[in-house]
C-alpha cells in the first residue's frame, strides 16, 4: 500500500517538475479514485462486513454476541485487500483498526483448523476461540503500532474489560504479540538487507525511534520542567474536547447516512397503502464511497499551492553553519521534503507534511513533527494549522463509507500537529519568558497520545503504545497526564466512544460492565424466557431437522418430559392441521416442567446430520447443500452418554429466585451466551432460558416506565431497522420435514464461512422438499 502510494506521489512530482500541474493533479486524483473504486467494489459486492474498522464486531463477539459474517474467509480477504487499496488511494485512514479485525479472524481460522483435525471437541471450542481471538487482537495492535506490551494492555483495557481475565490469558496475549512483533521486525530487517545489497553499503540494523535528537547536543530527548505539568493538562483538555466533538459529529454522520439510505430505498406500495424497503443499489454505495476520497484528494493537492516555497539548508549560499536555522551539528534528511511546484533546492512545507501521509507514509509525517532537527524555520505555523485542520475534518468524510479503514493514525497526526503548534505557542508566550518549558517536539508526542486517548477512551494502553512507539521514557509522566486529561474530558462531553456508539447503532447486544439498578430488584425467574424449544433424550432425525429449520437458536435444552404431562409433540399424520413443528415447553404454567438433562448446541446437531448423510452418500461431501434423505428421518439419536450433550451439572444453571444482577454479571464478566434457569426448591426442573435480549428487554421496560414511553419509541425504531434478536425465527413454507429435507447453505464448517458457535455461521434458512 505504501509502495503504491509513494509511486503515485513520485509520478505527480515528476509531472510537476516538467511544469505540468494539471497532468500531475489528474494523476493524483484519478489514481486515488481508481484504488478507492476497487476497494469499495470488492467490499460492497463480496463482503459488506469488511467495511469500517471491524473493532465493533470484534468487541461484540468477545462480549458473546452473534456477528453475522464478520469472521468469514471472504471478509478476511476483502479486509486485507481493501485496506491496502484505500491507503494507496490516499484516503486519510490507517490500518490499525482493520489489523485488530484481521488478527481476530486469523485466530478464528486457527480454531477452525484445530476443529477440522479433531483436536477440539465439546465445549472447549468456544473457550479456546475466545482466548485465541483475544490473542489475535493483541497481535494486530502489536503489528500495527510496533507495540507488543501496548497490544496486551489494549486487550485488557478495552476489548476484554467486560469479562474476567486470568493470568494465563495475559501470558498468551503477550506471547502472541511477541511473535507478531518478531515477524514485523523480520520483514523490516529483510527490507534493510535488500537495500544494503542494492547500495553496496554495510547496513546497521537498529530499532527505529520516531523521536529524533540533535546529533551534536547534550539535550535530553524528552526533557521537561515543572511548568510543563499544567500546560500538559491544558493540552489534554483542549484535544479531548475537540475529539469529543469529532466523536459526536462522526456518530451523527453515520446516523444521517443510514437514514438517507433507508429513505432512498423505500418505495410506496399502493395495494398495501404503505412503504416497504428495497435493497439499496450496490453501485450507489460504491459511488458514495469513491466521491469523498476523490474530494479529499483534490483538496490535499490544491492546499499546498497556497503556500510559498522554502530553501533547503543544503542549498543556502553564503551561509555558514552557525547562520543556519538549525545551528551546528544539526542534520536534516532532505529526502523527506517534497519539492512540489518549487524550484530545485526548494520545498513546500505543507506538501512535505500532508502529501506523504496521504500516500501511506505516516511515518514520514510523524518524523517531521517529532524531530528536533526540524524547528520553526522548517515548517511555518500556518502549515501546522492546515495539517491539523485537514486531519480533523478529512476523516469525517470517510466515516460511513463502504470500505475498510482505521481512524487511529489520522487522530495521531491531528494530535501531533496540534501539540507541536501548542508547543511553539508556549515557548513564545510572553507570560512564560524566563520559564523553561519542553521543546515543541515533546508536545507533538504528547498531543498524539492525547488524541488517541480522547478518541478511544483508553489511558493505560495508549500511554504504553506511545512509549514503545517513540522510545521516549523521559516524558512518560507528561504522557500519562495528557492522555488521562483528554480521556476524562472526552468522557464528560460524550460518554461513549465512537466504537461504542457504532455498537449501539448496529444493535449488537453488548452489556455494560456494571449492571443497572433494576437488575437488583428482579429475579432470574422474572427475566427469563419461558417459551423454550427443547429436545428429548432420544429424538428422531425428523424432529432434529424441524428444529434446525424452524428456529435460529444456538443451543437447545435436552429434557425428559414430566410424567403425567400433556405435552403435544409433532404428529406427521396431521401435517395439514395447525400444530407446532417443534417441542415448545411453556414453563410457569399449570403443567409440570420437564427435567433438564443437558444442552446440545446447534453446531453439534449439524455435525451429526452431516456425518449420518455422508455415511450413506459419499457424494454429499462436496455438494453445496446438505440433503437429508427420507430414509434417515426415522432413525433415532440418543443424546445420553454419547458426548454430544453438555450435562446439566456442567451448565452452571441458576435457580429462579436468585437476583438478576448475578445473571447480568455472568454475561458481562464471563461472556456466556445463555443461562439456563431451573425451578427453585431443588432438582433440575426447567424454568426458562436467559439471553442478552431478555436482560436488555428488562432494562428497556424500566426505561419506558421512567421516560414515559420515549424509550419504547426508540426501541421500536431500532427493531424496524433490523437486527438479530435471539428469539427471531425464520419459518419456511411447509410445516414438516417428511420425504427428505434440504438445508441450505451447507451446514458444515468451511473456510469460506469461518467458524463461531453462533447463528452467524450456523443459521440456516431452510426449504422443504416433498
Amino acid at each position: 500500500a505504501v509502495g503504491f502510494g509513494n509511486t503515485r506521489l513520485q509520478q505527480a512530482n515528476e509531472l510537476l517538475e516538467l511544469n505540468r500541474p494539471l497532468a500531475a493533479g489528474a494523476v493524483w486524483v484519478l489514481v486515488s479514485g481508481a484504488f478507492t473504486f476497487v476497494a469499495a467494489s470488492v467490499t460492497v459486492y463480496y463482503a459488506p462486513q469488511a467495511a469500517s474498522t471491524g473493532i465493533p464486531e470484534t468487541k461484540a463477539f468477545l462480549n458473546g454476541c452473534d456477528v453475522r459474517g464478520a469472521f468469514s474467509l471472504q471478509t478476511f480477504c476483502v479486509k486485507s485487500i481493501g485496506v491496502c487499496m484505500v491507503i494507496a488511494a490516499g484516503a486519510p485512514v490507517g490500518l490499525e483498526g482493520p489489523m485488530i479485525h484481521i488478527g481476530a479472524m486469523v485466530a478464528s481460522y486457527v480454531t477452525l483448523a484445530l476443529e477440522h483435525v479433531g483436536l477440539l471437541r465439546g465445549s472447549s471450542r468456544s473457550h479456546l476461540l475466545t482466548h485465541l481471538v483475544t490473542c489475535g487482537v493483541s497481535s494486530g495492535i502489536s503489528a500495527a503500532f510496533n507495540s507488543p506490551i501496548g497490544g496486551v494492555l489494549f486487550v485488557l483495557e478495552d476489548l476484554a474489560a467486560r469479562w474476567l481475565v486470568d493470568g494465563q490469558l495475559i501470558l498468551q496475549c503477550f506471547v502472541s504479540s511477541f511473535f507478531s512483533q518478531l515477524v514485523v521486525a523480520g520483514a523490516h530487517i529483510t527490507s534493510l538487507l535488500v537495500q544494503t545489497v542494492r547500495s553496496g553499503d554495510r547496513g546497521v540494523f537498529q530499532a527505529a525511534n520516531l523521536v529524533k535528537t540533535s546529533s551534536g547536543g547534550d539535550e535530553v530527548t524528552g526533557a521537561w520542567y515543572v511548568a510543563d505539568m499544567g500546560l500538559c493538562v491544558l493540552l489534554g483538555v483542549g484535544i479531548g474536547a475537540l475529539l469529543s466533538f469529532s466523536t459526536a459529529a462522526a456518530t451523527t454522520i453515520v446516523r444521517v447516512k443510514r437514514s438517507v439510505v433507508l429513505h432512498m430505498t423505500q418505495t410506496y406500495d399502493k395495494r398495501k397503502g404503505g412503504r416497504k424497503n428495497r435493497a439499496p443499489s450496490r453501485l450507489s454505495e460504491v459511488v458514495a464511497a469513491v466521491f469523498p476520497v476523490v474530494f479529499v484528494s483534490v483538496l490535499a493537492f490544491v492546499a499546498p499551492l497556497l503556500f510559498s516555497c522554502k530553501v533547503r539548508q543544503d542549498h543556502m549560499e553564503g551561509k555558514s553553519s552557525e547562520d543556519m536555522p538549525l545551528g551546528i551539528g544539526h542534520e536534516v534528511d532532505h529526502r523527506m521534503f517534497v519539492r512540489f511546484t518549487c524550484q530545485q533546492g526548494q520545498y513546500n512545507d505543507l506538501a512535505s507534511l500532508l502529501l506523504p501521509s496521504l500516500s501511506g507514509s505516516y511515518h514520514s509525517t510523524l518524523t517531521h513533527l517529532y524531530s528536533r532537527d526540524a524547528d520553526e524555520g522548517a515548517y511555518s505555523d500556518a502549515s501546522l494549522v492546515v495539517l491539523a485542520a485537514c486531519y480533523y475534518v478529512f476523516p469525517l468524510f470517510i466515516i460511513g463509507c463502504s470500505f475498510p479503514f482505521g481512524l487511529f493514525v489520522p487522530n495521531m497526526v491531528f494530535g501531533s500537529a496540534a501539540g507541536h503548534l501548542f508547543g511553539r505557542m508556549v515557548n513564545r508566550a510572553p507570560g512564560l519568558v524566563g520559564t523553561r518549558v519542553a521543546h515543541p517536539t515533546v508536545y507533538a508526542v504528547l498531543g498524539a497520545g492525547a488524541a488517541l486517548g480522547g478518541w478511544t477512551r483508553m489511558a493505560i494502553a495508549i500511554s504504553a503504545i506511545m512509549l514503545e512507539q517513540t522510545g521516549n521514557t523521559d516524558s512518560l509522566i507528561l504522557m500519562m497526564v495528557a492522555v488521562l486529561s483528554s480521556r476524562l474530558v472526552g468522557a464528560v462531553l460524550t460518554p461513549n466512544s465512537f466504537t461504542d456508539e457504532v455498537i449501539k447503532q448496529k444493535n449488537y447486544e453488548v452489556l455494560e460492565p456494571r449492571e443497572p439498578k433494576i437488575m437488583s430488584t428482579l429475579s432470574a425467574g422474572a427475566v427469563c424466557a419461558r417459551d423454550v424449544v427443547c429436545l428429548r433424550p432420544v429424538e428422531d432425525v425428523a424432529s432434529i431437522v424441524r428444529v434446525l429449520m424452524h428456529t435460529t437458536h444456538t443451543a437447545f435444552p435436552v429434557c425428559q418430559p414430566a410424567s403425567g404431562s400433556n405435552e403435544r409433540f409433532y404428529d406427521p399424520e396431521r401435517r395439514g392441521s395447525k400444530q407446532d413443528p417443534v417441542w415448545r415447553v411453556k414453563t410457569g404454567s399449570h403443567e409440570p416442567e420437564p427435567e433438564l438433562l443437558g444442552l446440545v448446541t446447534r453446531a453439534t446437531l449439524l455435525d451429526l446430520l452431516e456425518e449420518m448423510v455422508n455415511s450413506r452418500r459419499s457424494s454429499e461431501r462436496t455438494a453445496p447443500h446438505l440433503r437429508v434423505p427420507a430414509s434417515v428421518m426415522d432413525q433415532h439419536v440418543n443424546f445420553l452418554g454419547t458426548g454430544m450433550m453438555i450435562g446439566a451439572d456442567e451448565l452452571g444453571t441458576v435457580p429462579a429466585h436468585v437476583p438478576a444482577s448475578r445473571v447480568y454479571r455472568m454475561f458481562s464478566l464471563m461472556g456466556v451466551r445463555r443461562v439456563i434457569v431451573v425451578q427453585s426448591g431443588g432438582g433440575n426442573r426447567l424454568g426458562g432460558v436467559i439471553t442478552r435480549r431478555d436482560l436488555l428487554d428488562a432494562i428497556e421496560e424500566e426505561e419506558d416506565l421512567r421516560d414515559g414511553g420515549a424509550a419504547r419509541e426508540l426501541r421500536q425504531r431500532r427493531e424496524r431497522g433490523g437486527g438479530s434478536g435471539p428469539r427471531q425465527r425464520r419459518r419456511p413454507a411447509g410445516d414438516g420435514a417428511q420425504g427428505g429435507a434440504l438445508l441450505t447453505p451447507r451446514p458444515r464448517a468451511s473456510w469460506a464461512s469461518g467458524w463461531d458457535d453462533s447463528r452467524t455461521g450456523r443459521s440456516l434458512p431452510a426449504t422443504v422438499e416433498h
